[in-house]
């Protein structure tokens, strides 16, 4: 069965990966965050940043009464406005996977811990560091691991070095599992989906 020509120009530009503005900006901010709590607060507002684009990509049209309903569910105070309830609705929709929003979801989890007043968090802390080998794409770009014991039985500086490398390979495998995360949000298939 053939396509018409409307019908192909509907699914070619539902299949368009969506335009994030300014990724490179937010890449930007996480490979430079000065410690892990800072890290994980940069992750979040690019996830967020990337599905909030995802959604306005569905759902704003230009009729005026879809826009005047829709625009309010999807502000901050709106309830679509958290960023865990619009992966939730993306995931029940089926334009993202269950590997993308369980990432999501351990991204969030990630950013409350380091949002959590007075209390500090370390790229060497064992929930960590569990809970990002348990991110999917974490996992498929550059697996994190961390010896305690290792740690352990180094001397003070040997200590700190392996410390700061340690560090610096989790930071960028942040960095890389975040890019991919973007990549793989903003090239979701909305095309089953009305228009």
């Amino acid at each position: 069965m053939r396509n018409t020509r409307a019908e192909s120009a509907m699914l070619s530009k539902a299949i368009e990966p969506i335009d994030l503005p300014n990724e490179a900006e937010l890449l930007e901010v996480i490979s430079t965050a000065e410690d892990a709590s800072a890290v994980f607060l940069a992750a979040y507002h690019a996830l967020d940043d990337t599905i909030g684009v995802l959604m306005q990509t569905i759902f704003y049209k230009d009729d005026y009464a879809v826009k005047f309903v829709v625009d309010p569910l999807l502000k901050n105070q709106g309830p679509l406005g958290d960023v865990m309830v619009r992966s939730k609705l993306l995931y029940g929709l089926g334009v993202i996977n269950r590997e993308i929003y369980e990432d999501v979801e351990r991204f969030v989890t990630l950013k409350e811990w380091a949002d959590t007043p007075h209390s500090s968090i370390y790229f060497t802390d064992p929930d960590v560091i569990e809970e990002l080998q348990k991110v999917n794409v974490v996992q498929s770009v550059m697996p994190i691991d961390y010896d305690q014991q290792a740690a352990n039985s180094l001397p003070e500086e040997m200590l700190t070095m392996f410390t700061e490398r340690h560090n610096q390979k989790v930071q960028s495998s942040i960095v890389l599992a975040i890019a991919e995360l973007v990549r793989q949000i903003c090239h979701c298939d909305t095309s089953f989906l009305p228009s």
